[in-house]
């Protein structure tokens, strides 16, 4: 017969200590594994194996008191030996757990795997500590409460994993972290005493281990010791925490101050924009990204024209609130993505994307130097400076390094042309390009020099060869080179930016010459070339009414030629331009149709009223019946859309008769007429028995005066004057 331990032959005080111990077990391994995962790899591992020989300790210390609560009608003992191999299986299932709770990434089924030894391990510690009794005959178990007490112990560790695995995953909280501890270390605690209750004595048994380990003393003392040894651990942990945050913040804030002296180390004091180094660690962030991201990539390098005399004369603080006011004018032109710094004193650097081609760096270069030409108001004062910017392109420049020295080199060259203009880099620019920036910087002054001058071109009608208009050609009489050739001034003046200031040039100047011509009693239309760059410009519409208006123009009388290739590069921007200046009333040409990609839907709502055909299919008229088909096909094209056809570059009389037979409308070429002077031009106009009114004969004859030269002297007052004077004296 076997005496079944009953709740009664429990004891009360034991239970509680093994209670208690088990709770603070588990909240102390939730502390430790925080440890963990907080240190680095040398502190983690101390704090694991230290972690696991104190939980493990906790957990044993409670198992065992669970057994110590075990009443018998005789007095038992422990041996020594047994009970203190029993320690390590606690602490091996401690390390376990821990190692379990600290690999955030461990898998569902190794959880589960982890879960089942730790609960395995518990129930085999309180067996070895059950065999520290020598009893004759031996403990018996009870084969259901013990299978009840198997199932506790797995639902405790596995409830405890998930939710100690939860707890951890967030901020600590006190009050959460000891719930956890409590309800895990109750299930735990409550399937080892369901255990020990499966422990059975029978009555004549005898304990051969009496004389050693007592239950009696060993309570008190077990209990006192291992709660001060997991009480230190606890204030270790907390210490580590503490230790851990001051380190972590004293960290953040050495960060934040190597952060804030960096950030001060890329920034100029004077406008807080970023300096040069700034710039080129930005710039190369940009550049390193994907490639859509530095694609049409620009840097502009602007320098204050005359500012180093500038601060010398009013003193440096005068020069770094002009700075200070120019810095704010450009950030409010950059757009997001784009990057501005001042790199020295007199320059600013400007990265920017979105430039696929030079004509449109052009136009943020010209926009540029408006924005900075505009007067700053410094101390009530007004002062107007102008930039000399020169511009690098990636990936022709292929590295940051690259394109700001090269965007010097081009700075350098604008400033050597004598400032106020842009540059955009080429290849060799800082090895050769004296003789383009002086052909630039008498080009700047060839308008108010009066070196440049008109020329005509007239265009007939095929019909009846009657006058239908002229084309304005510039010309350059350069006073040491002679006649400067177009093809050579026209691509230094694209690349320094001055195209635009001549075509404005030669626009006034065709309204003037319609408006002499008008008072002379001829009404000949003047058909002048627009440049991509004048397309661009934003006040292209009011200039054209302004020349209009100063010089007394019906809008019909002014044709502007526009390039096909130009025109459909950006259809969208082309229309908004043609459909403006449609408005004014003005005639559009498109020039040198067939040498683009014309689409026929977007030919078909452009406001055009000319196509001029390109020489090219001209020059081989007499000779191919290709060309032909493609004239033929051009001019039945135009006049569906109701257009007129202009033929260039007629050189023989073959063409001639060709493009009459083909009903082109207007013909022009050397044939005719080569390009001409205006005094030139009228004398042929006679010459073809074009009347021309006697105040225009007289005012060549008796005053002497080529228009054109009076043009260039500043005289339009007078020769205005001598017309009326004629006029008057004329029956």
């Amino acid at each position: 017969m076997s005496i079944p331990l009953m709740a009664s032959h429990l004891q009360g005080s034991a239970l509680a200590s093994a209670w208690l111990l088990m709770v603070y077990a588990i909240s102390l391994q939730s502390m430790v594994i925080r440890r963990v995962r907080a240190n680095d790899r040398e502190a983690a591992v101390a704090w694991w194996l230290g972690g696991a020989l104190v939980v493990g300790t906790g957990i044993w210390a409670g198992s065992f008191l669970g057994l110590v609560a075990l009443k018998v009608p005789i007095k038992i003992g422990y041996v020594r030996d047994v009970v203190m191999a029993s320690w390590l299986p606690a602490v091996v299932v401690s390390a376990m757990a821990l190692w379990l709770q600290t690999h955030v990434m461990a898998s569902l089924k190794l959880r589960i795997m982890g879960a089942l030894l730790v609960a395995m391990g518990l129930c085999m510690l309180l067996f070895v500590n059950a065999s520290s009794i020598m009893i004759q005959p031996g403990l018996t178990w009870d084969g259901g409460t013990l299978s009840g007490a198997v199932l506790i112990l797995l639902l405790g560790c596995g409830v405890g994993s998930r939710l100690m695995r939860d707890d951890l995953a967030r901020e600590p909280h006190q009050a959460r972290h000891l719930g956890v501890a409590v309800l895990v270390g109750s299930i735990v605690w409550a399937g080892m005493t369901l255990q020990v209750s499966s422990i059975g004595v029978k009555l004549n048994a005898v304990c051969l281990s009496a004389d050693q380990l007592s239950g009696d003393n060993l309570q008190l003392l077990l209990t006192v010791a291992v709660l001060i040894l997991m009480v230190m651990t606890h204030m270790g942990t907390i210490q580590d925490a503490r230790a851990l945050a001051k380190t972590q913040a004293l960290s953040e804030s050495l960060k934040e101050a190597q952060e804030a002296l960096e950030e001060a180390s890329q920034r100029d004091a004077v406008t807080g924009l970023a300096n040069r180094l700034g710039f080129e660690q930005q710039l190369r962030s940009v550049i390193d990204a994907p490639r859509e991201t530095a694609l049409h990539l620009c840097v502009l390098r602007l320098n204050i024209d005359g500012f180093h005399a500038f601060a010398a004369t009013y003193g440096h603080t005068l020069g770094d609130k002009l700075i200070h006011t120019l810095s704010l004018r450009l950030q409010g032109m950059v757009r997001e993505g784009d990057v501005l710094a001042r790199s020295d004193t007199d320059e600013f650097l400007l990265a920017c994307r979105g430039a696929p081609d030079e004509r449109t760096m052009a136009v943020l270069a010209q926009r540029l130097q408006d924005a900075i030409h505009v007067p700053c108001l410094i101390q009530d004062q007004d002062i107007v400076v102008s930039s000399s910017i020169g511009i690098a392109r990636y990936p022709d420049s292929a590295s940051a390094e690259q394109l700001i020295t090269h965007s010097n080199d081009a700075m350098l060259t604008a400033r050597r042309a004598g400032g106020g203009v842009y540059c955009i880099y080429e290849r060799g620019m800082d090895r050769a390009s004296a003789a383009q920036v002086e052909m630039q910087r008498d080009l700047r002054h060839a308008v108010a020099r009066h070196e440049l001058q008109l020329y005509f071109q007239p265009k007939l009608r095929a019909t009846t060869g009657e006058l239908a208009g002229v084309e304005a050609l510039l010309r350059w009489h350069h006073p040491k080179r002679g006649m400067v050739s177009p093809a050579e001034f026209i691509p230094v003046a694209e690349r320094f930016g001055l195209i635009g200031e001549l075509g404005l040039w030669v626009l006034d100047e065709a309204c003037r010459h319609v408006r002499l011509w008008h008072e002379a009693g001829l009404d000949i239309p003047v058909a002048v070339n627009v440049s991509v760059h004048q397309l661009r410009q934003p006040d292209l519409e009011q200039r054209v009414r302004e020349a209009l208006k100063r010089h007394r123009v019906p809008a019909r009388m002014l044709i502007m030629e526009i390039t096909e290739s130009v025109a459909m590069e950006d259809i969208e921007a082309s229309m908004r331009v043609f459909d403006m200046l449609d408005q004014i009333g003005v005639r559009l040409s498109i020039d040198d149709f067939g040498t683009g990609y014309s689409s026929l839907s977007y030919l078909r709502r452009l406001p055009a009223r000319q196509l001029k055909i390109d020489r090219s299919f001209v020059r081989d008229l007499d000779s191919s019946l290709d060309a032909q088909a493609i004239v033929e096909a051009v001019v039945r094209l135009a006049h569906a859309l109701g257009l007129k056809v202009v033929a260039e570059g007629v050189e023989t009389q073959d063409q001639a008769d060709i493009l009459a037979q083909l009903h082109c409308d207007e013909l022009q070429g050397f044939l005719f007429a080569r390009p001409m002077a205006e005094h030139t031009l009228l004398n042929w106009l006679q010459q073809r028995g074009k009347p021309v009114p006697p105040t225009q004969v007289r005012v060549e004859q008796e005053l002497g005066v080529n228009l054109a030269q009076s043009r260039d002297h500043g005289d339009d007052d007078d020769i205005l004057t001598a017309w009326s004077d004629l006029e008057a004296s004329t029956p």
